[in-house]
């Protein structure tokens, strides 16, 4: 059965060849490459300015992670507060923060002009950013494309709280399993069924072997095909 993951972190620090390896071992084809945040900025500077040297490292890992795109290998372009457009060869947006890094600009036109471009690109935003933050991108964003929700909002204010705001009504709103517990992912499934579930192991924080057995425990049949992949090469258009 083909398996894609569909979030795995990839870049000059984590070589797509020890990502092979474990692919290999775990019996996943494929799936889709983000960088490492440690490649795109300081996130350990809460007031971090943005450098040259952070810009070229943005620029080699992009070049990089293109240069791997392939039928089953897919690439995303992390944004950051250049809000530098994505090239052709991206599939999709990776838009990243937690509560101590630092804080993308929001308000500007910038920002403003990134988000347009990306909508009429209908490229998917994976969002991960404080609950307030989350809501408000897909709010500005308004079902022109689809939002990714890695871990089930575990870093978004949990799937309870975005739940209960009501996030998962939209039929825009995509989830991924990357460290998601198992009760959430029926839950999801029960309410919203299997067609936005996205298999994801957030390697190296996740193990995709485990993160993938995870998924046959809850799922079978045709469920199982999509969500492990079918759903992601969907949402790629292949």
């Amino acid at each position: 059965m083909l398996a894609l993951d569909s979030h795995v972190h990839c870049g000059l620090t984590i070589p797509f060849e020890e990502i092979l390896s474990l692919w290999k071992d775990a019996k996943i084809e494929g799936g889709a490459l983000i960088s490492p945040v440690e490649e795109i900025y300081n996130r350990y500077d809460s007031d971090f300015v943005d450098s040259d040297y952070y810009r070229q490292s943005r620029s080699r890992v992009h070049s990089y992670l293109e240069s791997l795109a392939s039928r089953w290998v897919f690439a995303y372009w992390f944004v950051w507060n250049d809000f530098a457009k994505p090239r052709e060869g991206f599939a999709g947006i990776k838009w990243h923060r937690h509560t101590n890094e630092p804080k993308y600009k929001y308000k500007s036109k910038e920002c403003d002009d990134f988000i347009e471009h990306v909508c009429s690109l209908r490229l998917p935003v994976m969002i991960e950013d404080e609950f307030h933050n989350t809501m408000e991108l897909v709010n500005r964003i308004n079902r022109r494309t689809v939002v990714i929700i890695p871990h089930f909002g575990g870093l978004n204010g949990g799937y309870v709280r975005l739940k209960q705001a009501g996030l998962f009504e939209n039929p825009m709103v995509y989830v991924d399993t990357a460290l998601a517990y198992p009760g959430e992912i029926r839950d999801f499934a029960a309410d919203y069924q299997v067609d936005r579930i996205l298999f994801g192991s957030d390697y190296p924080f996740g193990d995709p072997a485990y993160e993938r057995h995870k998924l046959e425990r809850l799922f079978t049949g045709r469920a199982r095909e999509q969500v492990l992949a079918q759903n992601l090469l969907a949402l790629f258009g292949r």
